[in-house]
């Protein structure tokens, strides 16, 4: 290591010591997490959506020691093969915009899934809105920082400790959240409260809008479908909320920013007392509701 901090110059004896704090390097840690969507059928990126992609090739360029994981996916209409051949042309279309931007192809890594990941309840079969659908035609992008732990990496003049370029992403303004826009919908196994893996990204992106925008707050609302009784499908709903809390918490959210609520069986999306329901609808009811609390008119 060359140090280049002091001098010898005049110094007249036999011993010189010095104190270096060692940083530890946070290898593999994601840096910053959005979703692009994509048009039915279609592989094109949206003009809407180059502003994004637009900004992760400026944070890669300002910090070289990142890469950026492409997952793309399709909506549960179609072939499956066919579905997976979209879904490979969605992430290839992403690594082409951005090596036209300049960026190293080998510093993109691309997987594609097809239809076999989707955020919501609307496989093969399920009647859904258009709406839902769209959350399914996605391509999640995580920048990820110190992957290559055998690797040397030469971090930006004036940086003492790693865990900076983590935590605050130099981006040169902040996200504009459209907070009139509905948040994601979390969805449950029966009787369970663990968060979904593929919910994860989906609040990763809420927690990034949050550090950009230190104003907003939300709010978060438990639910369980009708079966069980009353008090227990209430403390599962508030199990339920809580699991959301404590993930926005664990990625840096101030808990004074986050409020929730619980409502156990009395808010269902299909009242399953009155009639019988299937499956899905059940899922429909077993879930946990997102908004913005200081939303604008």
């Amino acid at each position: 290591m060359e140090d280049k901090s002091f001098s010898t110059v005049g110094f007249e004896g036999d011993t010189l010591m010095m104190t270096y704090k060692l940083a530890p390097i946070p290898y593999n840690s994601k840096m910053y997490v959005d979703n692009i969507y994509y048009d039915f059928d279609k592989s094109d990126i949206r003009e809407s959506e180059r502003q994004t992609l637009n900004k992760i090739a400026a944070l890669m360029v300002d910090n070289p020691h990142t890469v950026l994981y492409v997952n793309s996916h399709t909506d549960s209409r179609g072939a499956n093969e066919y579905n997976e051949k979209l879904s490979e042309k969605r992430a290839e279309s992403v690594k082409e915009y951005l090596t036209g931007l300049g960026l190293a192809a080998d510093r993109i890594s691309t997987e594609w899934f097809g239809e076999e990941r989707l955020v919501n309840n609307c496989g093969d079969g399920v009647p859904c809105a258009e709406v839902n659908h769209q959350m399914n035609r996605r391509s999640e992008l995580i920048l990820a920082a110190f992957t290559d732990q055998q690797k040397q990496y030469k971090l930006p003049a004036g940086t003492t400790d790693p865990c900076d370029l983590v935590l605050a992403p130099t981006v040169s303004e902040e996200i504009n959240v459209d907070k009139s826009q509905d948040l994601p919908t979390l969805y449950f196994d029966f009787d369970k409260s663990n968060i979904r893996e593929q919910h994860r990204v989906e609040l990763d992106n809420v927690a990034n809008q949050m550090k950009n925008n230190p104003d907003l707050k939300i709010t978060i609302e438990g639910h369980t479908d009708q079966r069980g009784n009353e008090v227990y499908n209430e403390y599962l709903s508030e199990k339920r909320a809580k699991a959301v809390v404590d993930y926005l918490i664990s990625k840096g959210i101030e808990s004074d920013r986050i409020e929730y609520a619980y409502f156990g069986k009395t808010r269902p999306i299909h009242d399953c007392n009155s009639r019988s329901c299937s499956n899905a609808q059940h899922q429909e009811n077993r879930r946990t509701t997102l908004r913005w609390s200081n939303k604008g008119p």
